[in-house]
């Protein structure tokens, strides 16, 4: 298997496509599908997952993965949270402290992989343990409550009545995210690692910066998806989104991320995290719970993974069928 070919503008079509056909046939067939309340709810909710998703989106492209993005999310949420809740003159710093917690949380996911040659599965899995804990140990359990209402209704806000204000968010974050993957050196080299580590410490890229950069921007972004949460919900706590790393992995496969590293866009999770709102939302009207709608995204993940495979199989056989010589 060609594990490393690149998600081709076809199967981004292909993507955006599959969103049009499922966005129409819920417009003909699901009642109140098209309501101003039902769009402003999808609008609100997927940006959540979503900024998760692009937190997740460079370490898979460098060929990692972090299990811990909703873990620090979490925590990032409860340290803003805290700040917020101790008064005005310590209110100011909730957002920068939240943003400072995330950026160090993914530093250290760095450091364990880099220096101590960690997994970066294993090394994300027992933080997401520990981030988890901290915030436990913090709250004591029960989620905090009590934000000042100037922060609380700024998450349920719409531009015009029409475009929720999370879904601003979760649209420059993406934005930044696809310059930052495209036009920076950080972002190429992350693609370059991804695709052949071996070849990108030839070059003379610094691995270890790189990873700690990699994993550092990743927390950074999980923590954005806290603030927004808490903004949202209007509370934080350890264990919010326990089904989203499941949905959040689902959405980078589903747009096209190689598991393997150096494959991936930010368009194709836009279009990935927009598919699955919809689907949620066809299950939703369907009366599905929300343990069955978990059963539905884990078989969808090892089908959307499984097909891949067997696609990407056939088309290397094919290929070397046809570059054979005469």
């Amino acid at each position: 298997m060609n594990a490393r070919r690149d998600t081709t503008g076809a199967y981004i079509l292909g993507l955006g496509l599959l969103a049009l056909a499922i966005f129409v046939t819920l417009s003909f067939y699901a009642p109140n599908f098209l309501s101003r309340a039902n769009l402003s709810s999808m609008g609100s909710q997927f940006p959540e997952f979503g900024l998760l998703a692009l937190a997740l989106l460079p370490t898979m492209i460098s060929g990692g993965i972090d299990l811990s993005v909703v873990a620090i999310a979490n925590l990032s949420s409860i340290v803003g949270a805290l700040l917020l809740r101790a008064g005005p003159e310590y209110a100011w710093m909730a957002v920068p402290a939240a943003l400072l917690t995330g950026l160090a949380c993914g530093a250290l996911n760095g450091c364990l992989i880099a220096y101590l040659r960690l997994p970066p599965i294993l090394a994300t899995l027992g933080t997401l343990q520990l981030y988890g804990g901290i915030g436990i140990v913090i709250t004591g359990g029960p989620a905090i409550t009590g934000l000042p209402a100037w922060y609380g209704s700024w998450g349920n806000w719409s531009i015009g009545g029409v475009v929720p204000v999370p879904l601003v968010v979760f649209t420059v974050v993406a934005l930044m995210m696809g310059l930052f993957l495209r036009f920076t050196a950080t972002g190429m080299r992350a693609r370059l690692y991804g695709a052949n580590p071996r070849a990108a410490r030839f070059v003379g890229i610094q691995e270890r910066r790189l990873v700690i950069k990699i994993y550092a921007t990743a927390g950074l972004i999980a923590s954005i998806a806290g603030l927004v949460i808490l903004a949202r919900v209007n509370s934080a706590n350890a264990d919010y989104g326990g089904s989203y790393l499941l949905l959040v992995i689902l959405i980078n496969i589903l747009a096209g991320v190689s598991p393997f590293g150096g494959i991936g866009s930010t368009i194709g999770v836009v279009l990935a995290v927009l598919t699955l709102q919809l689907i949620s939302s066809g299950l939703n009207f369907l009366a599905f719970t929300a343990f069955a709608r978990d059963l539905f995204f884990g078989a969808l993940l090892i089908t959307i993974m499984s097909l891949r495979v067997i696609v990407e199989n056939r088309i290397g056989d094919l290929r070397a069928l046809f570059s054979r010589p005469s």
